[in-house]
Parts: structure tokens; C-alpha cells; sequence
């Protein structure tokens, strides 16, 4: 049987990003908007090295680690971007303070394949856990346009055959397609 692993995903022409807070529906989640670049889930995987007496090189390797972050520059800089993408919450009077940990629900669309029938999909990426609250870069361009950048980790990166649902990937024909 082949060694599963984790693997860099960049994601680019997302069509639709939406975010909401762990246990809520895909329909009562929030659309950040436009993206300005890709989506990008990158992995940080460490292995550990077996080694027996009788053999001078490991005889294996061990996953001890997989962590996975998720960067998405968002294109919209809106107050509740702005604190999605630094963690915050914002109050009525525009005062911030950090919530406490709080999980998210991750939901991105871009075109997928043309299938057998010619017809063109749809493919979906959903995140069921993430914790958000990376480096929060915002960023300055020479237009006077604003972004930041949405970072989180991603929670249950899959490890010999657990958690492997941290990613779900599906694809589906538009209605009316």
C-alpha cells in the first residue's frame, strides 16, 4: 500500500471564499469576497527516522507531525475581514479585543474539469476545522488598495490514517449547467 502524505495545494481562480464559525451551515456562512492571489494550504510535515542494530541506514520513517496552514490575500478590506484576518472581534464603537479561541468553517469554490457529459464542474474545497489568526499581514499597494491576508492552521491534518477528512474535495455540475 502507498504511504499517504501531505502535500502542498495552491489553489487559484477561486471563484467564491466563505467563512463561518465552527457548527454553522454553509448557507449562514459569510463571503469574504474577491480574493487578490491564491489560496494556498501548505504543509509542514516532520518525520522521524527508525534505526535498528542491524542496519546502518533507518529502516524507516515515522510521520511525527503534519500541520497545515491556509493563506488566502483577500481583495475586500471590510472591518469584518479585517478582523477575521487579525482575530479580533470589533464592537459597535469600533473597539477590538481577542475572542477567545474560536474555530472556523473554510468553504472555496474554482472551475473544475469538463466532464464526460461536457459539461463544466464546479470544484468545492471545505475545511470542517480551522483556527485562524496567522500573521494577519496587511498590505499596502501603490493604488491605495488595501488587503490582508487570512492565515489560519488548519485542525486534524490527517497522521497514518486518522483525521482524514481535515480537507474535503468535491465536485458537482452547476444547475442549469
Amino acid at each position: 500500500m502507498a504511504e499517504k502524505k501531505c502535500q502542498d495545494i495552491v489553489v487559484s481562480g477561486v471563484k467564491k471564499l466563505l467563512i463561518a464559525p465552527l457548527g454553522t451551515t454553509k448557507e449562514n456562512a459569510t463571503d469574504v469576497g474577491f480574493t487578490n492571489g491564491n489560496v494556498t494550504l501548505t504543509a509542514a510535515l516532520e518525520y522521524t527516522d527508525v534505526m535498528v542494530d542491524q542496519s546502518l541506514m533507518p529502516v524507516r520513517s515515522v510521520l511525527t507531525a503534519a500541520n497545515y496552514t491556509f493563506a488566502a490575500p483577500l481583495a475586500a478590506m471590510t472591518l469584518s475581514n479585517l478582523a477575521l484576518g487579525l482575530g479580533v472581534a470589533f464592537d459597535e464603537e469600533g473597539n477590538a479585543s481577542l475572542p477567545g479561541e474560536r474555530y472556523y468553517q473554510v468553504w472555496f469554490e474554482t472551475d473544475g474539469p469538463v466532464n464526460d457529459a461536457g459539461k463544466k464542474t464546479v470544484r468545492e474545497f471545505y475545511i470542517p476545522k480551522m483556527r485562524l489568526g496567522g500573521t494577519a499581514e496587511l498590505a499596502f499597494s501603490r493604488t491605495d488598495a488595501q488587503t490582508d491576508n487570512l492565515e489560519g492552521t488548519l485542525i486534524n491534518c490527517p497522521t497514518d490514517g486518522e483525521n482524514v477528512n481535515f480537507l474535503q474535495i468535491t465536485e458537482s455540475v452547476p444547475a442549469g449547467a
